[in-house]
């Protein structure tokens, strides 16, 4: 199938608009269709597309891009399923208005039209690396932002663990799952008596909840003698390319140890988070945040915004191993140094010294709403008030106006002495955090624990704490994708697959929030001759493209 642009966008006499009243032309007029035609289908860039079909101009045209990717979006916007988009697409007239088919004799859409767009673009991620879908969703996203006034002088940031749909296993169900996964792959007659249990759908009952007689490790060590000799058996075969087979030295890797030659099952404590959770996901990794345990991925998302609109920029999902800072950090390598001053708002597990460090260089000032860490009591209270001069690595004097003996600095550590007498005789003495020696007293502190104590007595201010609470808009985010778009429950599993869902949602989600922020505004209304100003519409996308 070759790459051909969409260019059927002239208005026919026969258009199905050309058959609706004043009143349904204003119910069009006045609906989501209406901005989504005007605003988002004609920015959809389809040469970013390009690079999933055929370069031969002879093979078969495919269906139009945009209609398709314009298709998806509003198929999560809506939360309809793939039937309910192609059938609302052939005879709905919002969805053909919005996506500019009204003159088309047949929808450009088939049964698996989505579907196979979706396979497409993941394939392509995973041979290149390279997601188009995101590329896309974050330039329309700046389009957005730049239509809706947004300055982007703030950024506020939030991540949100999201669930795998695999079933979440015990260590026995990982391990005999990985068994039976493979026995059923392989010849029957070649099996061994204990092997062929395997094939039993009863043994699996038995094994995982019936056998009460013999304890948990007694029935793992009895897997994974299954296991190894499944492995042993299979080694020198073609089975070894097969994801069973992976799946299944995977799991001895994970559970097992060898000792003595032999294969010895882990201490749960021993077991990694990145060990498989489930041979249905094998990217799946486990988390414990808080006091729940999460098996799946992590998703963070960077919202621009000002007191009226907000648009989510930036966003990213990765296994849930991942760290907010880590976040943060690809963050700031993506941005471009900024002209004027931009506040990215973000919670504490986003912040640390060196990555405000880093951020400042390209001119973005990151707010952190809490701290995360040791207990910052004498930092709050004392270090605070030592005076320091930064530039030439000094303290200069303590919090009763006393210079040091002596201070040197030294890989980020301050260290300086003060007179014995002094400091013994100071009334301060007992909050003080000096340290008595036997002939003098010494403070010992990193230059990270002088910062903090700053930004604690920064964060005390009434200014700072206007600005921190900006960034609860953004919680509502991670609320939004699970009860609304029941992101946890999606039908797909693996990374590359989630990655794409993800940003289908987001971009879903932009779309939602543009054509809110436009409907909102004033409007421009069309007039009583509204096909001729669709026709102009039409005009103009087709001189632009």
């Amino acid at each position: 199938m070759s790459f051909c642009r969409n260019t059927s966008q002239q208005l026919s006499f026969f258009d199905s608009t050309s058959n609706l009243t004043k009143r349904e032309l204003k119910g069009l007029e006045n609906s989501w269709a209406q901005t989504f035609s005007t605003d988002i289908f004609p920015i959809i860039d389809e040469n970013r597309f390009s690079v999933l079909y055929s370069d031969n101009p002879a093979s078969r045209p495919n269906n139009p891009v945009n209609v398709t990717f314009g298709l998806t979006m509003i198929r999560e916007m809506l939360d309809l399923s793939d039937d309910e988009s192609k059938n609302s697409l052939m005879f709905d007239i919002r969805f053909q208005y919005a996506l500019h088919t009204t003159s088309f004799k047949e929808q450009p859409i088939s049964k698996n039209s989505l579907t196979n767009f979706r396979a497409a673009v993941q394939r392509y991620y995973e041979k290149t690396g390279i997601d188009i879908i995101k590329e896309e969703i974050e330039r329309i996203a700046k389009i957005f932002a730049k239509q809706l006034d947004i300055n982007g002088d703030k950024i506020r940031m939030d991540s949100l663990m999201i669930s795998s749909s695999c079933k979440r296993l015990s260590r026995l169900e990982i391990m005999y799952s990985c068994v039976e996964r493979l026995v059923k792959k392989l010849d029957e007659d070649k099996l061994s008596d204990s092997l062929k249990m395997y094939l039993d759908k009863k043994n699996y009952t038995d094994v995982i909840y019936r056998c009460r007689n013999t304890d948990i490790n007694t029935r793992l060590a009895a897997v994974i003698t299954d296991a190894v000799a499944l492995v042993e058996m299979n080694k020198d075969t073609d089975v070894v390319s097969s994801q069973d087979y992976i799946n299944l030295t995977r799991m001895l890797d994970d559970q097992t140890k060898i000792v003595d030659g032999k294969y010895e099952i882990k201490p749960s404590k021993e077991i990694s988070a990145v060990s498989l959770q489930n041979p249905t996901d094998t990217d799946a990794t486990y988390r414990k945040k808080g006091k729940t345990g999460h098996v799946g991925y992590v998703g963070n998302v960077a919202e621009t915004f000002d007191g009226n609109n907000s648009i989510i920029t930036h966003y990213d999902l990765q296994q849930n191993i991942y760290h907010d800072k880590d976040f943060a950090n690809d963050f700031i390598n993506k941005m471009d140094i900024q002209e004027e001053k931009t506040t990215v708002i973000v919670d504490g597990a986003f912040y640390s010294e060196e990555i405000a460090a880093k951020a400042s260089e390209k001119n973005l000032e990151f707010i952190p709403t809490n701290l995360v860490g040791r207990e910052t009591t004498i930092a709050i209270t004392e270090y605070q008030k030592f005076l320091l001069d930064e530039k030439n690595h000094t303290i200069v004097k303590c919090p009763m106006g006393k210079s040091p003996i002596s201070c040197r600095y030294q890989d980020g550590m301050y260290t300086a002495y003060f007179h014995k007498d002094t400091c013994s005789l100071c009334i301060n003495r007992h909050n003080c955090p000096i340290k008595e020696q036997k002939k003098r007293f010494i403070l010992t502190v990193s230059e990270k624990v002088f910062h903090r104590a700053a930004l604690i007595e920064k964060m005390g201010s009434k200014e700072y704490k206007e600005l921190a609470a900006l960034r609860a808009g953004v919680e509502g985010i991670p609320s939004t994708m699970r009860r609304r778009y029941g992101i946890d429950d999606k039908p797909v599993r693996g990374k590359s697959r989630m990655t794409l869902w993800f940003g289908i949602l987001v971009g879903a989600m932009n779309c939602k929030s543009y054509i809110k922020g436009k409907m909102n505004a004033p409007l421009k209304h069309l007039g009583d001759n509204m096909l001729e100003v669709l026709c102009f519409q039409r005009a103009s996308f087709m001189i632009a493209a």
